[in-house]
Formats: C-alpha cells, structure tokens, sequence
C-alpha cells in the first residue's frame, strides 16, 4: 500500500512567514488547508504534503499574490529547513552538497518528491519533481521548490556561482519579468520537472565555511531525525499524520483519507485488509505517545490528555483504563 505523502513542516514555515510578514493570516488559510496548526511549533514535524500544495495556492488566491511561491522563496535562509540544512551544509563541495540532499531528500524530509543530478547538452541540472500521485494542483509549489534551491545554492557557495537555465513543470505566470532572477537567465515552462542548469565547472566550488561552521549537528539529533523520517507504508505514515493532528483535536477519517489521495471507503477497506480499523489505529497513535509522556513526572496528566487530544482528562482516563486496565496515574507509579 501506498503510503501517505508526508513533509517537514519547516518547508511551509517561509511561506507563512512570508503571509504574516505581507499583513495576512496565515492561520486562516493554514486552517481552510486542514493542516495541523498546533504542530507547525516542532520544525521538524511530518505534515500532509497535499494539504502543503492546497495552502500554498489558497494564499495566492485569497491575497492576489500570483507570483506567491516566487517571492517566498527569495526570502528564504540557509538554516529555514532544519537537520536537513545541517547535514548538508557539512559538505565540502557544491557537488558533494547537491548529492547529499539527493540522498536525503524523499527518505528524510519530503516522501512526496524527489531531486537529482544530471548532466545534459554540456551542463550540469539540479532535477526536482513532486512525485504528484492525486493530481492536486501545486504550481505555488512547484515555482517555491525550485528558487528555494536555487537560493540555498546561492546562499552556500560563493559570489562565482550562477545558473544559466531554469526549467519549471508548471505554466508560465504573469509578472515573472520583473523579477531579477528571471531576466539572468535562459527559461523554459511546462517541462517534465523542475531543474537549474549550470556550467561543470561550478560543481567543484568549495562550500563556504562559515556556513558548515554555523549549522553544524550533534550525532543523536541525527539519529532522531532519521528514526523520524517519513514511512514507506500506508499504515506508517497513517500513524506519523495522526500524531501531528492530536493536538489539534485528532483527524477524522475523511481528512486522513483526503492525505493518502483516497476516499474513506477505500482507505477503511485497506486497513481492514490489515486487520485494522481507523479508530484502532488512533488508539495506537494515542497509546505509543501516552507511555512516553508518562515516563515524564514532570508532565501534568491534564497536559498529557490534551497532547493526546482530548479535551477532557476523564475522557482520557477511561481510554486509558481500557488500553491497559489501569488508571494513568497508576501506571506512572507503578513504572516510576
């Protein structure tokens, strides 16, 4: 079974910095996209990559900005997308960069697209395409994506490095002559994905130090990172996208099935293939995140229910109670 498209919410968070920097709520179009505004708080968070594409052009439309995922991503930094920037920015040349992320991307930050390297009539392309299963519509999207990279390669290399070509997926927008980048080099629309082309010499160009020096990791945030990845599975990434919803109150089946590009039928139909139901499921979500908040005598039981998504800590309890035939706070003194 296919699993869900899932994403790092730090690759949304310079899109809504951009919203609320311009005098517009993002948490309104956050909302209207059915996004899990409460765990937008962790970067590093796994969130639905359509419900990411429906954002993006709900904002263009509501504010008139045409040219929205454009001019996101000229603001971007470095450092915006978390372990991911670390990790890479610990690369020694531009080729040594580009490759790393290639390697990293789908398995550890965005499960719904991929990027490579390529060589093609004399230069060498820096390829990104959404691996686009449901048809949603992400021209924001897919204009962010690749002058987000084009800005991160600009922003690690030095004042040598300059693209020549600039290949997009979606259809040409209105307005793209006034910006800078676009007068600088040679463009081309509807193409089979996104890419930026540059001459082989500039593959060789150390990264700059300052930036491996600024954004280095330590080994056991890596090795969380990399248990937190996106799952490769339907019931996996099911699980991974409950989890950021709980705190805004759970995610109803509908939603969940919207995620995976299916409808409800179809999805409770899957997972009854499995031996599961949708409500099972949450109860798994819920109970795997309730022991390790518990583990923590710090955490009052009132904020472990609402982390949990409920409103009430007696609701809470009874499902507890039913998981395991003991009370919460039980449990935490008998496992203290």
């Amino acid at each position: 079974m296919n699993a869900i498209p899932l994403v790092r919410a730090n690759a949304i968070l310079p899109l809504i910095k951009f919203l609320d920097q311009s005098g517009y709520s993002s948490e309104r179009f956050l909302r209207q996209a059915k996004l899990p505004i409460a765990a937008l708080e962790n970067s590093e968070t796994l969130i639905p990559l359509y419900n990411a594409f429906t954002f993006s052009e709900l904002a263009a439309q509501r504010t008139g900005l045409e040219l929205f995922g454009v001019l996101s991503a000229q603001k971007v930094q470095t450092d915006d997308f978390g372990m991911l920037s670390k990790v890479a920015c610990q690369s020694l040349t531009l080729y040594d960069f580009l490759n790393t992320i290639s390697d990293l991307l789908t398995a550890t930050h965005n499960s719904g697209a991929r990027v490579w390297l390529s060589q093609k009539d004399g230069k060498f392309w820096f390829n990104h395409q959404y691996i686009n299963q449901a048809n949603v519509e992400n021209q924001q999207a897919q204009y962010y994506a690749c002058l987000l990279y084009l800005k991160v390669i600009q922003s690690v290399t030095t004042d040598e490095w300059h693209a020549t070509d600039l290949h997009f997926q979606a259809n040409r927008l209105k307005g793209l002559e006034d910006i800078e980048v676009f007068s600088q080099v040679q463009v081309c629309f509807n193409q089979p994905n996104n890419a930026i082309g540059f001459t082989k010499s500039l593959l060789s160009l150390p990264l700059k130090q300052s930036v491996s020096h600024h954004l280095s990791c330590q080994p056991q945030d890596y090795e969380v990172w990399r248990f937190s990845a996106p799952a490769t599975d339907l019931i996996g990434s099911l699980h991974q996208l409950i989890r950021a919803h709980l705190p805004d109150g759970g995610l109803h089946v509908t939603l969940a099935a919207e995620a995976a590009g299916l409808s409800s039928r179809s999805l409770q139909r899957r997972l009854a293939e499995n031996g599961l139901s949708y409500s099972r499921l949450i109860d798994q979500v819920r109970f795997s995140l309730a022991l390790d908040l518990l583990k923590n005598p710090s955490i009052q039981l009132i904020d472990v229910a609402l982390e949990l998504g409920y409103t009430e800590p007696a609701t809470f309890t009874r499902s507890f109670r039913r998981w395991t035939g003991t009370s919460p706070s039980e449990f935490r003194r008998l496992h203290s």
